[in-house]
């Protein structure tokens, strides 16, 4: 009897290890069945992205956002098409656009330990009039504002304080000349600030000098006016050397270089090719030729300054000028080395002007928000004779210029003391 006790027992063991067994065998072998069986969520390309999204699905307790998910997917998507490709919110946008059109009227320049440097004082600017009888002058440092700190602090940091000065109420500076420190008082007054600035006669000059600041190539009439307005200044005045300043300078409009250069090349006739912008796929090739202007530059000698954010038609300028020899000598810092095309900015639609879509708690389709994105469509071949096949592609090769400046720039009353214009007047006068 105990013998067929101890069959028995042996017998209901193997069969409750049997049930075990084939238990975990049919959940091990569901598992494995629903993991080959799954296809990638995203398609192939998306590797990481659909691993990621794997996971949350089998281990987080909620769904993600799929919303704020996709605009990170656009942004990383623009963003990996490398640099000179971005995406704006057209919300930020705007918001970063917002003036009430006052201003100090003062030019600022800032050194590599940020700080703010008067660079010019624009006509119109109460800087022009004594404030406690103090007078600012070029250099000056501004130490602080309404005694807020803004030396040293980086960009957007100085940018946030200007933007919280009062329209209505007076803003006391705080200036540091050398060792010195005194404050001046001033309201914002209405100020144009202009993209282009002629001067004559530069204090520490000499006088068969003259001075174009280019600030920018922007798009529209009034920088256009403002260099036609200065060529014909410099041509009045009979100075035989001219200094254009394209220190950060970061390009702008290929129509505004076209007018720009064809004042720059001599006496190169109407029509001669300058500039090819070869896009990629939408657009067709663009040629952009010299035209007629009011007034060519009629100076012996072109000195052109530059640094390290002299980008894009600055850089087709230096190109078109040094290809037409009237280039004498390219005087400062390695230029940028871009020279693409991007798709305009438009906020009313087109190219560019997409609509976010997304779903509310009814599953009804919405408008998330407009945004902007700007990639390159081309890149800039810069016409030279000497070039194999005429002309050359200017992407990816900064300019080195003839002549390179070390060291920390000064920036004074007197412009001698500036490493850049005392270079041009040392090589003038060695010629």
């Amino acid at each position: 009897m105990k013998k067929w006790l101890k069959i028995l027992l042996i017998l209901t063991m193997l069969a409750v290890l049997s049930v075990f067994c084939i238990s975990c065998f049919e959940i091990i072998k569901y598992d494995e069945e629903k993991t080959a069986s799954s296809d990638p969520i995203l398609g192939e390309r998306f590797d990481l992205t659909n691993q990621v999204l794997q996971l949350i699905q089998d281990l987080y307790y909620d769904d993600p956002d799929y919303d704020l998910a996709d605009l990170y997917a656009a942004y990383g998507l623009v963003t990996s098409l490398g640099d000179y490709n971005y995406m704006y919110s057209v919300e930020d946008l705007l918001s970063s656009t917002v003036s009430d059109g006052k201003g100090f009227g003062l030019l600022i320049r800032s050194t590599v330990y940020n700080e703010r440097l008067v660079d010019f004082i624009l006509p119109g600017s109460p800087f022009l009039t004594a404030s406690d009888g103090q007078l600012v002058q070029r250099g000056d440092e501004i130490y602080s504002i309404n005694d807020m700190r803004v030396s040293g602090l980086d960009s957007n940091s100085y940018s946030l304080i200007l933007s919280m000065l009062p329209s209505d109420e007076p803003c006391v500076f705080t200036m540091k000349r050398g060792e010195e420190t005194f404050t001046v008082t001033y309201s914002k007054v209405d100020v144009i600030f202009p993209q282009c600035i002629y001067i004559n006669d530069l204090p520490g000059v000499p006088s068969n000098f003259g001075y174009i600041y280019l600030r920018s190539f922007d798009g529209n009439s009034a920088v256009l006016n403002e260099f036609t307005s200065a060529v014909a200044s410099f041509n009045q005045d009979g100075n035989s050397a001219l200094i254009l300043d394209l220190r950060g300078n970061g390009g702008g409009s290929s129509l505004v270089f076209q007018q720009i250069a064809s004042c720059l090349i001599g006496n190169t006739p109407i029509g001669e090719p300058l500039l090819e912008i070869d896009y990629a796929k939408k657009y067709p090739v663009s040629l952009i030729r010299s035209v007629s202007v009011a007034q060519k530059v009629q100076a012996e000698h072109i000195y052109v300054l530059c640094d390290n954010h002299t980008a894009s038609a600055s850089e087709a300028l230096i190109g078109t000028m040094k290809a037409h020899g009237t280039l004498t000598s390219l005087i400062g810092l390695n230029t940028v080395g871009k020279g693409v095309a991007q798709n305009g900015v438009n906020l009313l639609g087109g190219d560019g002007y997409l609509m976010d879509k997304g779903l509310n708690e009814e599953g009804e389709e919405i408008d998330l928000g407009p945004y902007i994105v700007q990639v390159i469509v081309g890149k800039y071949y810069i016409y030279d004779s000497s070039a194999d096949g005429g002309k050359y592609c200017m992407h990816g090769q900064p300019f080195e210029p003839d002549v390179k400046i070390t060291g920390s720039n000064v920036i004074s009353s007197d412009y001698s003391e500036d490493l850049y214009i005392a270079a041009a007047i040392l090589d003038y006068q060695s010629r």
